[in-house]
């Protein structure tokens, strides 16, 4: 296995999201192919028109066409999975089973999804559902030969032991961490992506804005990249502009920080 870029698709959010001639999902890779040079992306939930296998087989003959693999989707809004209600928490894992259908028809080598748990009012009850619903989620994705990852994103997700303590208790093959440089508190960051980077099975090379000598103003990358490297991942870098800047320059500026880093040219 060998190091390698692709281009998450929240990068050019505003795009996809925009009210007029917005960029449509069927499109995303001829865009990260043409006007960035990349060969794979990440899918986000929120940008799909539909999961109908017409609609499915349209995306994965244009990934084809542009070249462009097809990593994994990042799947949101599809209920709490640590729910204390047990009925709540059934019902947020069944809809997360079209997106593990949809990454086998798309060829994904993983799903993400959220932990949830914003403010629980039993946390320890709460981290112990989320076991439950990650124990039944891995064991679907592992069926269909997909791996399941974990963001530290928001809710318990945002307490790195919370997302160890569900990885190592399920002990799945197919469960793992998607590690992202900038969704920890600023206090925690480093220290936290140290706890959950031995379980990296992707990750997300989160940059916001640049200063005036094009340096990553807000997240240290180069720290965030040491401390991956040291935990002896090798494999996606998945690059996530989140900067107010113009998306172009913030994806193209991103890759060309992260090139260096990595030492890929």
């Amino acid at each position: 296995m060998a190091d390698s870029l692709s281009l998450a698709g929240w990068s050019l959010v505003r795009r996809f999201r925009a009210t007029e001639n917005p960029l449509a999902l069927l499109d995303f890779p001829r865009v990260a192919r043409e006007e960035f040079g990349f060969d794979a992306i990440e899918l986000n939930s929120p940008f799909f028109a539909s999961l109908d296998s017409d609609y499915l087989d349209e995306l994965s003959a244009n990934a084809a066409k542009a070249k462009v693999r097809l990593l994994g989707i990042a799947v949101d809004r599809m209920g709490d999975l640590a729910a204390l209600d047990p009925v709540t928490r059934e019902e947020a894992v069944q809809r997360h089973i079209p997106w593990l259908e949809a990454a086998v028809l798309l060829d994904c080598e993983f799903v993400r999804v959220n932990l949830g748990g914003r403010d629980a009012a039993d946390p320890e009850a709460a981290v112990r559902a989320g076991i439950a619903s990650f124990g039944a989620l891995t064991q679907a994705a592992g069926e269909r030969g997909v791996t399941l990852v974990i963001e530290n994103h928001w809710g318990l997700s945002a307490d790195p032991a919370n997302m160890v303590r569900i990885i190592t208790t399920v002990n799945d093959a197919r469960l793992g961490a998607l590690l992202d440089f900038g969704n920890f508190p600023d206090d925690i960051r480093y220290d936290a992506l140290a706890r959950i980077a031995p379980y990296a099975r992707t990750v997300h090379a989160k940059f916001k804005d640049f200063d005036t000598q094009g340096k990553p103003l807000e997240i240290d990358v180069a720290r965030c990249v040491s401390i991956v490297r040291d935990a002896g991942y090798v494999g996606n870098w998945g690059i996530e502009y989140e900067g107010q800047g113009d998306d172009h320059d913030g994806v193209v500026r991103s890759k060309q920080i992260l090139s260096h880093l990595l030492g890929l040219h």
